[in-house]
């Protein structure tokens, strides 16, 4: 395991671990195995070989937590400088010696199931689950980390452990931490606990390929109340690619263009309103989130498409293009400047191989993209013949609306 210190001198310090294999590992038809098992060494606390981590964590006034990705594992949390050791100790016997039982597996198991199935209450979650099924298809990243009730249900305790082996070993592991005291000291008082982790061969992996529809794929969702919403979205880039830092100008200048749209659309109504960028090891996504009322809605996607195809054609506003390049930039400078955050996007570096190049000559290569290299992206990238739109709501009111702009969804 690689150990990545960085100095700080706050009284209470921020770690992260994490583990460069994610939910895209998951077997096929197994959907949700590596959050399942993460989840089951995160909550096996209160006594695990004798230690009572959840205790030893409270007296160390130490918190912890996780996250699991379609590209990685994370245990991030905080503790007071002088109690250190003692927390990455604890995580140590959390990660290393997991304790996987039959009882606990099936109680976590059920848990997991019934958050799935109260998250398809929501329309925000449904929405975006039907998204990325419709954009990713047969890649893994079309697939909530959490699974289905349906793939949940096909799991067993064998399968956990089957998985905790394949993903949980030190050769794929970093751990990040502030500490500005003696690192010799501190690597050998962790290397006692996280020493009998066994180092293994990393899960080879199949890339299943991405591809963009052949054509515009419409969903609609039938929500009959709770408000209605878009999701239009493509397939965008991998981190390291240099159209990055161009869809990255574009998600701001997309941003700054919503409230125009708001103004020209319905001045009484405040919409809510998002554009992304996510970018991984394998292709990611562009997405602009629109929520306002059904009559309203489709107006919304006609000012997108109009922006598009402006952009595409070359109309490009300079002023709102030079603050887009500038907002891009806070965006990272201010991520850099959170302890916490500042440790994800150093050991993201080495997850996505950019380097660590990528953080300091960020701004310059924000700055190298052009008017051109920034239409030539967008006309790569922002294809609304190679996308995806789900359109949530009263299907009735919906469908009438999109066919006044020629639309009619796929059959579900």
């Amino acid at each position: 395991m690689e150990i990545l210190f960085l100095t700080r001198n706050d009284e209470r310090v921020s770690f992260v671990l994490m583990i460069k294999n994610g939910a895209a590992f998951d077997p096929i038809e197994k959907w949700g195995i590596t959050y399942l098992t993460t989840l089951m060494i995160f909550e096996q606390r209160e006594n695990l070989r004798e230690v009572e981590i959840q205790r030893g964590l409270q007296e160390l006034n130490a918190d912890l937590n996780f996250g699991v990705e379609w590209d990685a594992i994370y245990f991030f949390g905080g503790t007071p400088r002088e109690h250190l050791v003692g927390t990455l100790n604890l995580l140590a016997e959390m990660v290393v010696r997991p304790a996987f039982h039959e009882e606990t597996f099936q109680q976590t198991r059920q848990r997991v199931i019934l958050e799935i199935e109260a998250e398809q209450q929501h329309l925000e979650m449904i929405s975006q689950d039907l998204f990325l099924a419709e954009l990713f298809q047969a890649n893994p990243y079309a697939h909530s980390v959490k699974g289905t009730a349906e793939s949940l249900n096909n799991l067993s305790l064998g399968d956990v452990r089957s998985q905790y082996r394949k993903l949980f070993m030190p050769n794929q592991a970093q751990l990040a931490v502030y500490h500005s005291g003696d690192r010799n000291e501190i690597f050998s008082a962790l290397s006692r606990h996280w020493g009998g982790w066994l180092k293994l061969n990393p899960l080879s992996f199949t890339f299943r390929q991405a591809r963009p529809p052949s054509r515009q794929r419409l969903k609609l969702l039938d929500w009959p109340s709770g408000g209605s919403l878009f999701r239009w979205g493509s397939l965008g880039v991998e981190r390291g690619s240099s159209d990055y830092y161009a869809l990255k100008i574009f998600q701001q200048y997309l941003t700054l263009c919503l409230p125009t749209w708001a103004n020209q659309v319905a001045s009484e109504t405040q919409i809510q309103a998002s554009s992304e960028l996510e970018a991984g090891r394998m292709p990611g996504y562009l997405q602009l989130n629109i929520q306002a009322p059904p009559h309203q809605l489709i107006a919304y996607y006609q000012k997108f498409e109009v922006l598009a195809k402006e952009l595409q054609e070359g109309h490009i506003d300079g002023q709102k293009f030079e603050e887009a390049k500038r907002l891009a930039y806070l965006e990272m400078t201010d991520s850099l400047g959170e302890p916490l955050s500042a440790l994800y996007q150093l050991l993201e570096t080495g997850l996505y191989n950019v380097g660590i190049n990528y953080l300091t000559n960020y701004g310059l290569r924000l700055e190298r993209v052009t008017p051109e290299t920034f239409q030539n992206a967008v006309r790569k990238y922002v294809s609304l013949e190679h996308s995806v739109l789900v359109v949530a709501g009263p299907v009735q009111s919906l469908r009438s609306e999109l066919a006044k702009i020629g639309k009619g969804e796929d059959p579900c």
